[in-house]
């Protein structure tokens, strides 16, 4: 909150009186206490949208900050307890090749030198976070499918260092990662529904770690949101979520090299052991 001037507070209460208003008239109703950060709302203070909006923001820092901490102290101290599983099922499965391949370099990790005919090369483990922050045109996908889960009523989202998880109540409903250089959303709806419908999906029931979202949307373009916001309104009248309206918020990050993002723990480098080119 300190970082915020009178000045800034009061800009930003402004633009989201403006949003907020644009919102009600939109839903046919007064919107006030229904947004995410409304909560942290203290109506005596000055500008108490912008301060509560600040809240929030500084609780999401506080989130992502701590659950990089974690990752860091699991990684340095390898005797600590294993997750539990409601725990490790936050967790993103990364593709199996991946995983074999990470598997097999830390295992050659300890070698002095590499044997005959063999070199150790460098590959990196990227974050959800670091995928986004070099994808602009992810970020813009990202941004309109985050402000849309928004209007999902007792939704809540965890950031992890794999994938962004959607809960209501007890409940996983849906799944955001990135596959290759495409961001992923998985959703807890029956891909049989859709069969022969104009939505293009994959079934990936078979899986362990998707059989709560076991349909797969690869999220290409502003059509492919489209229609990914469709099957949230689905999603939401599953699970009797009410739909209210939304403040949009600008989730863009700017750009950062692979140094800075190895810097901030959100690329990790680790060696692998392959064969020497000829």
């Amino acid at each position: 909150m300190e970082a915020y001037t009178e000045e800034q507070l009061a800009r930003r209460q402004h633009e989201l009186d403006v949003d907020k208003w644009i919102a009600s008239e939109s839903a046919g109703y007064d919107l006030c206490g229904s947004f995410t950060f409304c909560a942290r709302c203290e109506r005596m203070e000055s500008y108490p949208c912008a301060r509560a909006e600040a809240r929030w923001l500084e609780e999401q820092e506080r989130e992502i900050r701590s659950f990089e901490a974690e990752q860091a102290e699991t990684e340095e101290n390898p005797d600590l307890p294993p997750l539990s599983e409601p725990e490790a099922t936050e967790i993103a499965d990364e593709d199996e090749e991946a995983q074999q391949e990470i598997a097999a370099a830390e295992a050659a990790a300890p070698l002095a030198e590499a044997p005959a005919g063999y070199e150790y090369v460098t590959r990196y483990r990227r974050s959800f976070k670091s995928r986004l922050i070099q994808d602009e045109k992810m970020q813009d996908f990202y941004t309109d499918l985050k402000n849309a889960f928004a209007e999902l009523t007792g939704v809540k989202a965890r950031l992890s260092r794999h994938c962004e998880n959607f809960r209501y109540h007890a409940e996983r409903i849906a799944k955001l990662n990135v596959g290759g250089k495409t961001l992923t959303l998985y959703l807890a709806l029956d891909p049989d529904r859709y069969e022969d419908t104009k939505y293009r999906y994959e079934d990936v029931s078979d899986r362990s770690t998707y059989t709560e979202t076991p349909m797969k949307i690869r999220i290409t373009s502003k059509r492919m949101v489209k229609y990914a916001k469709e099957l949230l309104a689905d999603l939401a009248q599953k699970f009797s979520i009410t739909v209210s309206g939304c403040i949009p918020m600008d989730y863009h990050m700017k750009y950062q090299t692979d140094e800075a993002l190895i810097k901030k723990g959100l690329i990790k480098p680790y060696q692998v052991l392959v064969k020497k080119k000829k």
